[in-house]
């Protein structure tokens, strides 16, 4: 039986669920024992010999229930590695400011864990179908970088089957 290994996150629409779930098959299939779970189920980390988390991204950070859960478990964390990514539509360019604002959203899960790795991975933004052209444009200004679903599925099993856990 190989490790076992907690990917849990914090959706609020939904697309992270997705990802978390491409994490968790990925490592299934390099032979860890792996549960999936939202993270306000609350699980155990101390249940879990590895733990990767993460969540979407609104207002630059994580989703509130994901820093709660991160806060109450900081004990039980910092006993086994932790890994974190960010589901986000938001500064994906390469460029050094948006790589500065996305880097900094997980400086407060910096604060609680050391992170062995990090993963940002963009979601899904607004379309032509259902945001008006203005609003695009706005978002776009503001750093937007996903269009519709911008999932890259073979960048988030990469980063899944490079895990050092």
């Amino acid at each position: 039986m190989g490790k076992r290994v907690l990917v849990g996150y914090a959706t609020g629409t939904g697309y992270t669920t997705g990802v978390a779930e491409a994490i968790g098959s990925t490592l299934a299939e390099r032979g860890y024992e792996v549960d999936v779970q939202r993270l306000d189920a609350n699980p155990s980390a101390t249940d879990y010999d590895a733990c990767v988390i993460g969540s979407a991204v609104n207002g630059g950070a994580w989703r509130p229930e994901a820093m709660s859960w991160l806060a109450s478990s900081a004990g039980a964390l910092g006993a086994r590695p932790v890994a974190a990514f960010c589901v986000h539509s938001m500064n994906g360019g390469a460029d050094e400011k948006q790589t500065r604002k996305r880097l900094a959203y997980l400086d407060r899960v910096r604060a609680v864990v050391t992170p062995v790795a990090e993963g940002f991975f963009l979601g899904t933004g607004p379309t032509a179908e259902d945001t008006s052209g203005f609003a695009r444009w706005a978002f776009k200004a503001f750093g937007g970088t996903a269009e519709g679903d911008a999932r890259d599925w073979d960048a988030i099993r990469a980063w899944a089957a490079g895990l050092e856990l």
